[in-house]
């Protein structure tokens, strides 16, 4: 009478026996096809019925509506043992009221979207669709990610805008996937976190790329000695337009006129320039030979780096680039950064690794934060980073 129902319901050795619905649910009621079970402690079959257990679990809707099994389930007595045990089920988690679909279904959900949104949509509550992705969560995270880790990224994000609350991101340079957040960055945490590897994981690590802070220097070069530590290129570019910045607001109280409009024009890759960028560009020459050479040092830069140079050559090439911006009096500060930096940053040369993925990965972790409106627990915030690149 209900073959297609059951054909729907797609649960092995169970058969749909009865159907109840209204205008907002429907429940099915299922039983095992099977006439025995086999015993959990010495795999004897039994068919001899202890006692039945009534339950009712959700399911994945049908038809728009909310779907609920009922069933009843078994204990039997074991022969040999003469202990009672439940007959096993396949479709549905101990202890759990949805079955193990509907529990996949509400974790792919909050995954791309948030507690809140899937808690409305569902008609659950926040309480029951947070337990739902946290036990699926964990389920997902593989039990060693470090297991086959060649290339590590190290980066910080700050956990709310305008604080000082960073937590450590740490990535798989091959694969995009984060392998672990860390609350706090700080250097305790970081040594702490990489101690925990075994010797031939720490030993399998060829390359890290950090940016310029010095305790991930440190400690990396402490616990993963095969490692080559590179400084990502575009920390590079970042900082030395952090100080052509500071350069154009210096000139703009000489020349407010002339540099209205000028941030684009001076910071952007000049190839990416539009016409209007470009002819801004021009007036800027023409107007103030400071930020003229500036920007020609910010450009001969960047073309350093997008070069086929190898180490020793890029090396060269950089030293020169620091010979002569000292000599014009321009970027004090990154030149000291990119002095005491230069090994690590023309490691940059020798696999062109950068830690652009982790720039993505950041960007992404970003989204999480705004859907989720922030996070009280860090290890849901965890939870939720790691699975969203898996």
């Amino acid at each position: 009478m209900y073959k297609i129902l059951t054909q729907i319901l797609n649960i092995p050795n169970y058969e749909v026996v009865g159907v109840e619905t209204n205008d907002e649910q429907i429940t099915l009621d299922i039983q095992s096809t099977m006439k025995d079970a086999k015993c959990p402690r010495c795999g004897k079959y039994s068919s001899e019925l202890h006692e039945n257990h009534p339950r009712i679990v959700r399911d994945l809707p049908i038809c728009g509506k909310a779907c609920y099994l009922r069933f009843t389930r078994r204990r039997f007595l074991c022969p040999k043992c003469q202990d009672p045990f439940s007959e096993p089920l396949g479709f549905v988690k101990e202890h759990r009221d949805y079955t193990n679909r509907y529990q996949a279904r509400i974790f792919h959900q909050v995954k791309e979207n948030n507690v809140t949104a899937v808690m409305r949509l569902e008609y659950l509550t926040y309480e029951q669709v947070e337990s739902i992705f946290l036990t699926e969560a964990k389920s997902y995270i593989p039990d060693n990610p470090f297991a086959s880790l060649k290339r590590l990224g190290i980066d910080e994000i700050s956990l709310r805008k305008g604080k000082q609350d960073f937590v450590l991101i740490l990535s798989n340079l091959d694969t995009g996937e984060v392998v672990d957040v860390i609350e706090k960055r700080t250097k305790e945490k970081l040594h702490q976190r990489l101690e925990q590897l075994t010797s031939v994981e720490r030993n399998q690590i060829t390359e890290i790329a950090i940016d310029m802070w010095e305790p991930y220097a440190d400690v990396c070069s402490e616990l993963l000695p095969n490692a080559v530590i590179t400084v990502d290129r575009f920390h590079i570019a970042k900082a030395i337009n952090a100080e052509l910045k500071k350069l154009k607001n210096k000139e703009k109280e000489q020349y407010p006129e002339a540099l209205k409009g000028s941030h684009y024009a001076l910071l952007k890759n000049q190839d990416d320039l539009t016409d209007a960028q470009q002819e801004s560009l021009v007036k800027i020459y023409e107007i103030c030979p400071t930020l003229k050479m500036g920007h020609r040092l910010k450009e001969c830069l960047r073309h350093i780096f997008e070069s086929h140079s190898t180490k020793e050559k890029a090396t060269q090439r950089i030293q020169k680039w620091l010979v002569i911006s000292a000599s014009k009096g321009l970027f004090p500060d990154f030149r000291k950064t990119l002095s005491n930096w230069l090994d690590n940053i023309t490691n940059y040369f020798l696999q062109r690794t950068t830690s652009g993925i982790v720039e993505g990965i950041n960007n992404k972790i970003k989204l999480i934060k705004r859907r989720a409106f922030g996070f009280r627990n860090f290890e849901h915030f965890r939870l939720r980073v790691i699975v969203a690149f898996l």
